[in-house]
């Protein structure tokens, strides 16, 4: 049974909205809560609103979000599809440096926090000030049991704190053309077919939804490794030794 990771929703989404970053623990995990939006009172307007939530469309001038956390007045919005008209007003940064990116670097799936301004009491019409997004990222330590001809299966020995829901599941993991792969200490690139059953593996991988996402099955959540990387037969990695490169992943 596949089962999605609980997200610790509190700090990172605060980050972007003039708090300070707080780093993930072990593994790359994303933090929202509701109250975390009440903070970003401090530096949002008072007719301005904040929601968080995953990327469902990403259009030439707009994003539609499904939202999963608001502010305490901005309820009305979770739950729901939300669209936000983007300009180039907009600022649209990624990752805890905050590093600027453009709209078309948004991807479905994302995990974003909005700050936006609105017209008529429906919040109908958005328009976006502030756009940040987050690395969907987490962490398993194991061995491989399965090797597939676009998976592989981990038996999970360790998990990052906030993934501990995984450990001892047999967790398959799909993927696709862009993960990055590297083995021992020196981190040296290899390839996919390096990949052997019984080989010890730390994994950085994101999740096709959110814990917390009203309706949300975790059996059915689908995870996409980002960066795999190999030990020695049944070397099982201790979370430290990807922590530092899991919240950094970029994909070409």
């Amino acid at each position: 049974m596949r089962k999605l990771i609980p997200f610790c929703l509190a700090a990172l989404v605060v980050a972007a909205f003039a708090l300070p970053a707080v780093a993930a623990g072990p593994a790359a995990s994303v933090s929202v809560t509701a109250s975390a939006g009440a903070s970003a009172n401090q530096d949002v307007k008072s007719h301005s609103h904040w929601f968080a939530g995953s990327v469902s469309s990403v259009g030439s001038n707009s994003l539609t979000v499904g939202v999963l956390w608001t502010r305490q007045h901005d309820d009305s919005l979770n739950g729901q599809l939300t669209t936000v008209a983007v300009n180039s007003d907009t600022q649209i940064t990624s990752g805890k440096d905050k590093t600027s990116i453009s709209l078309s670097d948004i991807q479905t799936g994302d995990l974003v926090a909005v700050v936006a301004s609105g017209s008529g009491s429906d919040l109908t019409t958005l328009t976006a000030s502030k756009i940040h997004v987050y690395c969907n990222c987490h962490w398993v330590g194991g061995t491989i049991s399965a090797i597939g001809s676009s998976s592989v299966t981990i038996q999970v020995k360790r998990t990052g704190p906030y993934d501990t829901v995984l450990s001892g599941q047999a967790v398959p993991i799909n993927v696709d053309s862009n993960p990055v792969y590297v083995a021992g200490s020196d981190k040296h690139t290899i390839q996919f077919s390096d990949l052997k059953v019984g080989l010890g593996v730390g994994v950085v991988f994101s999740a096709n939804g959110f814990f917390k996402a009203p309706g949300f099955d975790p059996t059915t959540a689908n995870f996409t490794a980002k960066r795999i990387h190999a030990w020695g037969r049944k070397m099982v990695p201790l979370a430290s030794t990807d922590a530092s490169v899991s919240a950094a992943v970029t994909l070409p």
